[in-house]
């Protein structure tokens, strides 16, 4: 049987890396729209919440167009639960560049270890903090096939292997694609049976695809089925569900 886990949210807190990049990546086209203003971290993290973006580059594209429409709460709030960055691009009729976006976020995230960044930067993934221990994966691994299906790329996904301290010897990443694509999972458990382990719409979603398309496999909110992830697992290992 498979464990298959979700990174960000789920085994490593994100909220002074990734939700951080967003905060300022956005406010870096803003000014060089000429406009200033600050924005909360609890924006994003609703948005991200509610949205189904598959990475933090459309999560920044969507609050830069918010943020040039005058009333970013309003429009969170209206965002539909589930939607991602093609609604937010019909409403507005436009889109920014992707690679603008992408080159920003990633010189505040990876910092000085990106070598195409705009500037020097420490990089705010030396921020992350694991979410569970080492040792409660080491465990788990001995009984259950664990892999992970991220939007992370092959490169944060070592930084990420870093901070948890384990390694991962199965993974997806976002150089095979994002989710909520289903051919992502498939491509991981090859049809075998087991649970995705997310903190997001986006993650449910993207079981219940796999389910449309391959069959049955199970999914558990962190922060709704279980407190957190080491619960998770720790109920795993004691035989539960």
């Amino acid at each position: 049987m498979w464990v298959v886990f979700d990174i960000d949210g789920t085994l490593i807190d994100v909220g002074e890396s990734y939700d951080l990049a967003v905060k300022l990546t956005v406010e870096y086209f803003l000014r060089s729209f000429g406009r200033e203003r600050e924005v909360e971290l609890e924006w994003i993290r609703k948005l991200r919440s509610k949205g189904s973006f598959g990475d933090d580059f459309k999560v920044s594209e969507a609050l830069i167009l918010f943020s040039l429409a005058g009333d970013v709460k309003g429009l969170i709030d209206q965002f539909p639960p589930g939607e991602g960055i093609g609604w937010v691009r019909k409403r507005f009729g436009l889109e920014i560049s992707p690679e603008n976006i992408e080159r920003v976020f990633n010189t505040f995230y990876l910092g000085n270890i990106y070598e195409d960044r705009l500037f020097d930067f420490p990089g705010l993934w030396r921020r992350e903090k694991p979410l569970i221990e080492a040792e409660l994966l080491r465990k788990l691994s001995e009984e259950f096939k664990v892999g992970v299906v991220t939007g992370r790329s092959e490169l944060e996904l070592r930084l990420a292997e870093e901070i948890l301290g384990f390694r991962f010897e199965r993974a997806v990443t976002r150089e095979l694609g994002l989710k909520p694509n289903p051919d992502l999972l498939w491509e991981l458990v090859n049809g075998e049976r087991g649970v995705y382990v997310g903190d997001t719409l986006n993650d449910e979603l993207f079981v219940e695809n796999y389910r449309r398309k391959y069959g049955d496999f199970d999914f558990v909110m962190v922060g709704r089925d279980v407190e957190n992830v080491s619960e998770f697992v720790e109920n795993m290992l004691e035989g539960g569900k």
